[in-house]
C-alpha cells in the first residue's frame, strides 16, 4: 500500500511539473480552446477538429484548432505567451515583454526585490496562421463563398497592448473566443450547403497526416522557424 501511495504521489508531482512546462502550458491552452469550439459546434450545428497536419510539395502546416459551421470556417492558432504583446498584421516579427520580480537578500540579511524587463521576439502569428489557411486553400476543395476567419488566441496572462490588424482577422484572449465566433455567425446571413461542408470535411480527413515520425519532424521545424 505504501508503494502505491508513493507511485501516485510521483505521478501527481510529475503531472503538475508537466503543466508548468512550455509544452504543458501550450496543451492546456489548446484544450481550453477545444472545449470552447466543441461547445460551439454543438450549439451551432457544426464540427470541431484539432491538431491537424497537412503537407504539400513545399512544406507542412499544423492547425491547432478548427471549427466549421454552416456559415464559415474558423482557423485558430493558439499562442501560450505571457506578458505584454506588441505587433501589427504586416510586421514580420512581434515583441513580447515580460516583467520579472526577484527576491534577493543583502549581505546584512535584508530582503529586497529587484525588477527587470525581458524582451522576446516571435514570428507574426497572423502570418503564421495565414500559411495554414493558404495550405488548406491549396490542398482542398473549398467553395469561394465560404468565409474563412483567421483567429489568433493568446492565454489569459497575455496583455495585447499594441496589436493592430484588419477586420478580416482576430487577435484575442481565450475568454473572448466564444463571443467573437457567435458575433461572426450573427453577421452572416448566407449558409453553406451541407454537401459542400461534408466535401471539405472529407478532404481534411483525407489529407491529415497521422504518421508520428513526420509529426515530430514538423514540430522540430516549427520550433526553429517560429520559436513556438
Amino acid at each position: 500500500m505504501e508503494y502505491v501511495i508513493i507511485i501516485i504521489f510521483v505521478i501527481i508531482v510529475g503531472y503538475f511539473y508537466y503543466l508548468n512546462t512550455p509544452t504543458g502550458k501550450g496543451k492546456t491552452l489548446e484544450n481550453r480552446i477545444h472545449r470552447t469550439t466543441k461547445s460551439l459546434a454543438k450549439q451551432l450545428g457544426g464540427l470541431e477538429l484539432r491538431d491537424l497536419m497537412f503537407q504539400d510539395d513545399l512544406s507542412t502546416a499544423q492547425i491547432d484548432n478548427l471549427l466549421i459551421t454552416s456559415k464559415g470556417l474558423y482557423i485558430i492558432e493558439a499562442k501560450n505567451y505571457n506578458g505584454h504583446i506588441f505587433g501589427s498584421e504586416k510586421q514580420e516579427n512581434w515583441t513580447m515583454t515580460v516583467k520579472h520580480v526577484n527576491r534577493k537578500k543583502s549581505k546584512s540579511g535584508k530582503v529586497y526585490t529587484k525588477t527587470h524587463i525581458s524582451k522576446h521576439s516571435f514570428y507574426n502569428p497572423i502570418k503564421q496562421n495565414q500559411t495554414h489557411i493558404n495550405k488548406i486553400l491549396k490542398l482542398m476543395e473549398i467553395h469561394k463563398e465560404i468565409p474563412i476567419h483567421n483567429i489568433v488566441v493568446f492565454g489569459s496572462k497575455a496583455y495585447l497592448r499594441d496589436v493592430t490588424h484588419s477586420n478580416q482577422v482576430f487577435v484575442i484572449n481565450t475568454h473572448q473566443l466564444r463571443n467573437i465566433i457567435i458575433n461572426q455567425e450573427k453577421s452572416i446571413d448566407k449558409e453553406i450547403e451541407i454537401e459542400k461542408m461534408m466535401t471539405f470535411v472529407d478532404d481534411m480527413i483525407y489529407h491529415n497526416i497521422i504518421d508520428k515520425k513526420e509529426r515530430r519532424s514538423h514540430v522540430k521545424r516549427i520550433i526553429i522557424k517560429y520559436k513556438k
